[in-house]
């Protein structure tokens, strides 16, 4: 029974000793470690952000060695939904839901004719609620950096269509919780580009 209980306790000593070499070397080449500590002592992010934001962020990096791949939400659109149908499926929820259409780049189509070379498809729509926006910045100047709404309608190199959005829970969740009134209209631009998104991509209005 000694012996089990000398082995554990070297086996603890061996993980203390790892977890002090990468603690003491994050805070030598980043300077994170004792922030990381005063995080979790005295929390200030959203209770949720690890599990919406963090943790499916660095899973999806550690699978795909891709970034933008960790902060966008993508939906398939179905084989038998024309881009049109797409498109005209998109205004029309973008109408009924009171969001305004603020235009949109043909990028595969500038490039067909700048180059005379036929490109995968690739159109921007953006679209924008300008009195949200104005309460956005109003919290942060920072929340700038996410307007106008976009959905990118992308031909993939199999010939897969698919509509990509940023992933509005790193906004909404990844710092310190937003307040009462800005969280709702956070959410509710959500919900709208989420139905805007699904929506086309089903050619459904």
């Amino acid at each position: 029974m000694s012996g089990i209980i000398s082995l554990i306790k070297w086996v603890l000593i061996a993980i203390g000793a790892i977890a002090t070499y990468y603690m003491v070397t994050l805070q030598i080449q980043y300077g994170v470690t004792s922030k990381v500590i005063s995080e979790m002592v005295s929390p200030t992010l959203h209770p949720e952000s690890m599990a919406k934001v963090y943790m499916p962020m660095t899973n999806t990096l550690l699978d795909t060695g891709d970034i933008t791949m960790a902060s966008i939400v993508r939906v398939k659109v179905a084989d038998d939904v024309s881009n049109e149908d797409v498109e005209e499926a998109m205004e029309s929820i973008a109408t009924a839901e009171g969001i305004r259409s603020v235009g949109m780049l043909p990028l595969s189509e500038m490039v067909e004719l700048q180059t005379g070379e036929k490109q995968r498809f690739l159109k921007i729509y953006q679209y924008c609620s300008p009195r949200t926006a104005m309460v956005m910045i109003d919290h942060s100047d920072a929340f700038s950096a996410y307007l106008p709404c976009r959905l990118a309608l992308i031909q993939d190199k199999e010939g897969q269509r698919w509509l990509y959005t940023l992933d509005m829970n790193a906004m909404i969740y990844g710092g310190a919780p937003l307040p009462d009134y800005l969280l709702e209209k956070a959410l509710e631009v959500k919900r709208v580009i989420s139905a805007i998104q699904e929506g086309g991509a089903e050619g459904d209005f």
